[in-house]
């Protein structure tokens, strides 16, 4: 698959390959389009006008079923996971800004994404998405394929793996399968505050402060319909942390 071509000639290769594909943000992850991967497709025309308007666009690619993408943000993240002694089947692989990216297939498996798998890797599944070569991580670096993007390439995900990103129930009762659902779905005026409310939650329980309170505002910008005043999002997204610090008895 492409590494060296030209961002708006890879989105189509990606296409002519089956892969549907959606445009993010240059030098970034961010989605361009209103509903994100949702909107990701192998149609020649609608990639053609994306990257006519945005021609500088990165390509995002969303996690097809039956497949993880293990997520590692540097190169020592990876040496501590070999430090555990963990199967790292050869597969599909592409290096990213600093870190990589490793395919596998899970078949059936109902898995789901996460976030801080271990210290540096997350998990891309169903539902999430990948940014891929050739595009430009914000420090400069061009992502690059060291083993080609091919169906039949991607190795079966090792145990380990597998046993830690099958589908269960969360701690708020709600599975992932539902949070995914949530998170996912435009929201309409009339639940814009509670919904958001309800994300942010969801994410301060999962993530470091500063992180979640950055995703919160994201997804607001994204899945809000119409979009909620910036100050009323920060509001909001305040006032959970605030709760959730209270929550933990104040640790940060």
């Amino acid at each position: 698959m492409p590494t060296t071509t030209p961002l708006p000639d890879a989105a189509l290769a990606y296409a002519r390959a089956g892969w549907r594909v959606f445009p993010v943000r240059a030098r970034g992850k961010r989605p361009l389009t209103p509903h994100g991967h949702h909107d990701a497709t192998t149609d020649a025309g609608a990639i053609r006008d994306w990257w006519t308007r945005w021609p500088r666009a990165n390509v995002g690619l969303p996690v097809p079923a039956g497949i993880v993408v293990l997520d590692l943000d540097s190169a020592e993240a990876l040496q501590r996971l070999k430090a555990r002694d963990l199967d790292l089947p050869s597969t599909v692989r592409a290096t990213t800004g600093r870190g990589v990216h490793l395919w596998y297939r899970t078949g059936k498996a109902a898995v789901r994404n996460r976030v801080g798998l271990f210290d540096g890797v997350d998990v891309r599944a169903a539902g999430g998405y990948v940014v891929v070569p050739p595009s430009v991580h914000p420090s400069g670096s061009v992502y690059r394929w060291d083993v080609a993007l091919d169906g039949a390439a991607i190795s079966e995900c090792p145990g380990w793996l597998l046993a830690r990103v099958t589908q269960k129930a969360s701690p708020a009762g709600r599975s992932a399968e539902e949070w995914h659902r949530k998170l996912s779905e435009p929201v309409e005026q009339g639940r814009r505050n509670q919904v958001l409310a309800q994300v942010a939650g969801f994410l301060f329980r999962r993530l470091p402060a500063a992180c979640a309170a950055e995703m919160a505002a994201c997804w607001a910008e994204v899945k809000l319909r119409p979009p909620l005043p910036e100050r009323e999002v920060r509001r909001t997204i305040e006032s959970i942390a605030g709760r959730e610090l209270r929550r933990r008895g104040g640790a940060a």
